[in-house]
């Protein structure tokens, strides 16, 4: 009994060596085959690679940006797969291979050219270049720049320091848009101080004001429209001590003057005083026409009385403002580095309209239009209104931060929330912080305006409603800086400091300026299009495809076939993020498994496309003087009878479908089982910024080492679907790589449906 169980055991030891050396022998016997087409399978994706920048660059996304994200599209993919291999096999049911060879033809003249035309552009076309802009000229303006107004000009101011304080005074400038002077005016600061300065835009003119005086300059001439003190001015004998603040109001953070024609019949003024005040509150004076204060100490100060108050959001206006600007008729615009408001200007408080004294330090929250408040560590570096890129007839409000961060809101006043945050502008985190300035203006005079953005590492011109960066200017500017431009002329200030004739450091502006070169400066994105490349792109496809229909030879096969699978991979390796590449995968790979061992009709469809010679497939050879036109054979595998069993030699094994039934004549791969594993590499390489390449590269490793498994298969005579360890692999490969390389950023792409 135990001489029985030994001796069978050996047996089955004999019967496993000698399978393992027929698997041996067989392999090295069909090596030549297994190398050239992996040759082949790495060679097709390496094209892939090479045609991914050219692709990138032309925005041939099948589905848009967008799309490369959304699951919606693999199922169409599917879809259309399913649609066409069905197609296929109801033509050739009804004899209808004329039809099928004649349109597929067709459709691979197409994918050719995706590998041709770009190749012959690669290949042809020589890169260009883009020269830098650089700031050649430089003018210092010996005053501090306060603000920019709504047309672009500016406001300075600087101060001038007299014998005593009493003659101290400061010079209010308005600068045109390329920084030259508008007009100037000098105006007394006493008993205020001249450096405490502040301006708002509003319909009627400037409001500028000091701690002590509030004056409404003509926007045109600089001409002074009124002046009103922030002080008890009918009790002032002229002296420091006696210049009383006024209890409701305190110094005079910052004013707007607006005018409202209640008498118009008259053609009297009557109007008001906005003023922002340090208690965090706004005061509405009511100003009257030809109504001056009776005072020695000065000319034409107009009388204004206080009606009403009101505390707006911890904005600390008191500090820096970005911006401060009347918007419309009953609304201001106030934003500093804590937030940003639309505060509406009304007309009274119910703490002046009811009986009785007003409780102490009390006033009605104002009403607010729209409010923003920034996180407390990333405040706003820089905020502004512009044009809207999308639509010309609204207005956007954007707010850059010190992180780099940028916000946008529309501002729509035909609608109840006038700001709506705008979901198109999608860069708000591709920017170094701090922003230090955003503006829109027409550099190409083309299309309307675009949109500049000054960051951290320079200036960003943004073109067209896809907001393409086609400037780039490699100057980081200052929160204090602002950029304009004159004609072809790039214009940015930065701060500086000069010494007065008492020698005081006094703050200045410096204005930095470059001709801009339309013909060379603007950055080249997209597809340099040639004619001659295109021509001889389209010449060698017509050419190839006529080879294949006069001579379908093996080696025009596998050229056509390897130049079709890299522009098939290439154009869905950009098309999808690999996320949606390795649901795409696992499903074609299931379907590949039930199409050859379930259903059986890939072998159908392969028989189909051999006895037609198309290059749907790659053809290895295992000997010299293979020929292809004399292939006849079925890729199918025989069919044993039910009445005996059949003995099948070395040269009848059942084959797979990416194996010739002859293993030492030829070797036969579908060019689905390439395009798949190469479109995953494609994706890796065109959506993963940081080590694409390795993580694509990892991923072809992968695939080659499901292929090395699959020729087992092939070698021992099993059939076995090529898609299940060839994607299997891949996707191993690119899940070890992204850990390896990215970790789980590689994996993390915003899918949606």
């Amino acid at each position: 009994m135990g001489e029985s169980s030994s001796t069978d055991h050996v047996k089955r030891v004999e019967r496993e060596l000698a399978k393992e050396d027929s698997l041996l022998s067989n392999m090295i016997e069909q090596a030549p085959g297994m190398i050239g087409m992996a040759f082949m399978f790495v060679i097709t994706i390496f094209i892939g690679i090479w045609l991914q920048p050219w692709f990138d660059a032309a925005g041939l996304q099948a589905f848009g940006e967008s799309g490369s994200r959304e699951v919606r599209w693999i199922a169409l993919e599917l879809v259309a797969i399913f649609a066409f291999t069905f197609m296929i096999l109801w033509l050739a049911k009804n004899h209808l291979q004329h039809f099928i060879k004649y349109g597929i033809l067709f459709v691979l003249f197409l994918a050719l050219c995706y590998t041709t035309v770009p190749g012959a552009h690669i290949l042809l076309v020589p890169d260009v270049e883009t020269e830098a802009f650089v700031f050649t000229d430089s003018e210092d303006v010996e005053e501090n720049l306060f603000a920019v107004n709504s047309d672009g000009s500016i406001i300075t101011h600087k101060v001038i320091y007299g014998d005593n304080v009493s003659e101290n005074s400061f010079i209010v400038s308005k600068r045109t848009a390329n920084a030259s002077l508008g007009w100037a005016i000098e105006l007394d600061s006493y008993p205020g101080v001249p450096d405490q300065f502040s301006v708002i835009e509003g319909d009627y003119g400037y409001t500028v004001n000091n701690n002590a005086w509030i004056w409404t300059l003509d926007k045109d001439s600089g001409e002074i429209l009124s002046k009103y003190a922030c002080f008890e001015l009918e009790e002032w004998n002229g002296t420091l001590v006696n210049a009383t603040e006024i209890p409701e109001i305190g110094p005079c953070v910052s004013a707007l003057e607006v005018v409202e024609d209640a008498e118009a019949d008259t053609g009297q003024r009557k109007g008001a005083l906005y003023i922002l005040t340090g208690k965090n509150t706004i005061v509405r004076s009511e100003t009257f026409a030809n109504s001056l204060v009776d005072s020695e100490y000065v000319d034409d100060a107009g009388v204004h009385r206080n009606v009403a108050e009101w505390s707006y959001p911890q904005l600390q206006a008191n500090g820096e403002v970005l911006l401060s600007r009347q918007y419309d008729s009953d609304s201001l615009l106030l934003a500093t580095p804590y937030g940003a408001a639309m505060i509406e200007l009304e007309e009274s408080s119910s703490p002046y309209l009811e009986q009785g004294p007003k409780p102490p330090n009390w006033a009605d929250a104002c009403s607010l239009e729209w409010v923003y408040i920034p996180k407390s560590n990333d405040l706003i570096s820089s905020f502004n209104v512009i044009t809207n890129p999308w639509d010309d007839s609204l207005e956007l409000a954007m707010a850059g931060h010190e992180g780099g961060e940028i916000d946008a809101w529309i501002i729509d006043e035909e609608i109840d929330e006038i700001f709506e945050e705008e979901e198109r502008f999608r860069g708000g985190d591709s920017f170094a912080g701090p922003i230090a300035y955003i503006a829109n203006f027409d550099l190409d005079d083309h299309e309307g305006d675009e949109l500049w953005i000054a960051d951290g590492d320079g200036i960003h011109g943004l073109f067209f409603e896809s907001l393409t960066e086609y400037v780039t200017i490699d100057v980081a500017l200052d929160t204090e800086s602002i950029m304009f431009l004159d004609g072809n002329t790039i214009k940015a200030t930065r701060s500086a400091e000069y010494q007065d004739p008492t020698n005081i450091t006094m703050p200045m502006f410096v204005v930095d300026s470059g001709e801009f070169d339309y013909d060379t400066m603007y950055n080249i994105y997209g597809i340099q299009w040639d004619d001659t490349a295109f021509f001889v792109g389209i010449g060698l496809a017509v050419l190839l495809m006529t080879a294949l229909m006069i001579r379908p030879e093996w080696y025009i096969v596998n050229t056509v076939g390897v130049l079709v699978g890299a522009g098939v991979i290439v154009m869905l390796g950009v098309t999808f993020v690999p996320t949606l590449i390795v649901i795409f995968m696992v499903l074609a790979a299931i379907y590949d498994a039930w199409a050859v061992y379930r259903s059986k009709h890939m072998l159908d469809l392969a028989d189909t496309m051999i006895g037609l010679n198309l290059p749907i497939l790659l053809v290895a050879p295992q000997e010299s003087g293979y020929s292809m036109l004399d292939e006849k054979d079925s890729i199918r595998p025989p069919e044993a009878h039910t009445e005996a069993p059949v003995q099948i030699n070395s040269e009848s094994k059942p084959k797979q479908v990416v194996k010739r039934k002859k293993p030492k004549e030829a070797m036969f791969m579908g060019l689905g089982d390439v395009i798949f594993p190469g479109m995953l590499v494609i994706s890796c390489v065109n959506y993963i910024s940081d080590s694409g390449l390795a993580i694509g590269i990892s991923a072809l490793i992968g695939g080659l080492v499901g292929y090395i498994v699959l020729m087992t298969y092939v070698a021992s005579g099993r059939p076995q679907a090529g898609l299940p360890l060839l994607n299997g692999g891949a996707i191993l490969g690119y899940i070890i790589g992204g850990l390896i390389f990215v970790g789980s950023a590689a994996f993390s792409f915003g899918i949606t449906l």
